[in-house]
């Protein structure tokens, strides 16, 4: 990736510069040919053994028109963050003013616009960012942040601890995978049990996150104010997935709070009223605008017709019932310290809308295939998580749907029919963790992979025979972060094994 004419300081690549990237990407790789820009699937039938046969819509033109496509392979890589979600407001036909997901605002006024009231909703990555943006600027924020939701995220410095870290290299790192929780079978079973079930072990971990959390608070100086101790995350950093950001802004955002800039409000909207925003303790805020950052849908905006089961959130599979009780016992065993789950707090979903409300999860195996789907091979999800580690766990996945497709993964070659009860089990063993392991998160709905983003890639390089330990030591191994270059060859590696026919069982040749 080129660096000329971009600030990268603190280690920081600008949204433009990806922008740039992918495009260049695209245009060496001859992808651009291939894509359909200002178009989206709105119905996928599924044929069987054939594939699938979608309805696309083409929003190029003004005059908006239909498309058949034919497939026999189909991949949803929309990920969890293709349509807005906003919440159900009472009163705003009668609000009089702007009402725009974070997602929009920028677009739709050119930048900040001319506001001088700006409510902001929601204590995300996003909404930091926005306060930001306007607090800057000179314009007064009113924040609201929903007492009935998951409060103020954890907003980390560039860098921790004296020694400085970045905090995505220490995610990374093989050594601090270890100290948390994780039953993906990544190969370093022994030194995972010593820090989950060895006092000595359990004692090493605690004070890790202990350290995490203290250092984080001593630099965000949350209680020196009493308005920034409203920004204190109501949940220890452990159990919150990946609700958290950085905190990469050239001023000191916590002055603005201070200053009252920015005023931070703990409370629900009651309801809307003309250019006024009404809360649950009782006071009003007049506004010229309301900025919505709640979030995004997480199932994929296409209408599936199939009568098999996709393991789309707010379904409760039948075939995953008989296993649920079995997985959480397995994971509270192995991971003892997942028992002791902070206390139950009454959140309050932003909707009434059934499907969105209801925790089940993601059923997919190994976060990809829709168990019913693994015989006939002609559906996969990509993207369908959240990490810091995208990059890696794109490329990753990408590869490891590719043999799928090529039937190169052994654990699935006898079919669905032959292994059902391993296959189900797996599937819901993994995404149950979720629930016990970021809590406090969204891990109940979708899975998050925070400090096991590194061994998820493991376990998939390991289902195709792929070599996952890529350092050039042992010391390296352990003891320094994974970079993408580490990860150079993965493909050569596959290829090479599928053209000796051996992926299931030459890599060690």
């Amino acid at each position: 990736m080129k660096t000329d004419g971009f600030d990268l300081k603190n280690d920081h690549i600008p949204g433009e510069h990806v922008n740039e990237y992918l495009y260049e990407f695209a245009t060496t790789f001859d992808l651009l040919k291939h894509m359909r820009f200002d178009a989206s699937v709105e119905l996928a039938v599924d044929n069987g053994h054939s594939g699938w046969t979608l309805t696309v819509a083409d929003r190029s033109s003004s005059e908006a028109s239909e498309t058949i496509i034919k497939t026999a392979k189909l991949i949803v890589a929309t990920g969890l963050t293709s349509e807005p979600f906003m919440p159900k407001l009472e009163g705003k036909d009668h609000f009089d003013a702007p009402i725009y997901h974070t997602s929009e605002f920028a677009k739709a006024q050119n930048g900040l616009g001319s506001f001088t009231r700006v409510v902001l909703l929601s204590g995300a990555k996003f909404s930091w960012d926005i306060a930001c943006a306007y607090a800057s600027a000179g314009v007064q924020v009113d924040w609201i942040i929903r007492e009935s939701g998951h409060g103020p995220c954890w907003m980390t410095p560039p860098r921790l601890t004296p020694f400085k870290i970045i905090p995505e290299l220490l995610l990374q790192t093989r050594l601090i995978t270890w100290l948390s929780p994780c039953i993906w079978e990544d190969g370093f079973s022994y030194i995972r049990a010593f820090f989950s079930r060895h006092w000595l072990g359990r004692k090493i971990a605690d004070t890790f996150f202990a350290k995490m959390q203290h250092s984080i608070e001593e630099s965000n100086r949350y209680h020196e104010h009493p308005e920034t101790a409203k920004l204190h995350p109501w949940d220890d950093v452990f159990f919150i997935g990946t609700n958290r950001g950085l905190l990469n802004y050239d001023v000191d955002f916590f002055e603005f709070v201070r200053k009252g800039i920015i005023r931070v409000h703990i409370a629900d909207i009651a309801r809307l009223s003309h250019q006024a925003v009404h809360l649950s303790n009782g006071d009003t805020l007049e506004a010229d605008v309301l900025i919505c950052g709640t979030g995004w849908k997480d199932t994929p905006q296409i209408s599936f017709v199939t009568e098999k089961e996709l393991g789309l959130p707010g379904h409760l599979p039948l075939t995953a019932q008989p296993y649920i009780a079995k997985a959480d016992s397995a994971i509270l065993e192995s991971c003892p310290k997942l028992r002791n789950q902070p206390p139950s707090r009454n959140m309050k979903p932003m909707t009434d809308d059934a499907e969105e409300t209801t925790s089940e999860p993601y059923r997919l195996y190994r976060f990809m295939i829709p168990p019913a789907f693994i015989d006939g091979r002609t559906l996969a999800f990509s993207g369908a998580y959240r990490s810091p580690a995208t990059t890696f766990i794109a490329q990753t996945q990408a590869l490891w749907i590719t043999a799928f497709f090529d039937n190169n993964v052994p654990a699935l070659a006898s079919g669905f029919k032959a292994s059902s009860d391993r296959i189900l089990y797996e599937t819901v063993l993994h995404t149950q963790f979720g629930k016990w392991r970021y809590s406090r998160g969204f891990g109940a709905r979708f899975p998050e992979l925070w400090f096991d983003c590194l061994p998820y890639v493991d376990l998939l390089l390991k289902d195709i025979g792929v070599p996952n330990e890529r350092k050039k030591s042992w010391w390296a191994e352990r003891f320094t972060p994974y970079m993408p270059v580490d990860y150079i060859g993965i493909v050569d590696d596959y290829l090479a094994l599928k053209s000796r026919g051996c992926v299931s069982h030459c890599k060690d040749d």
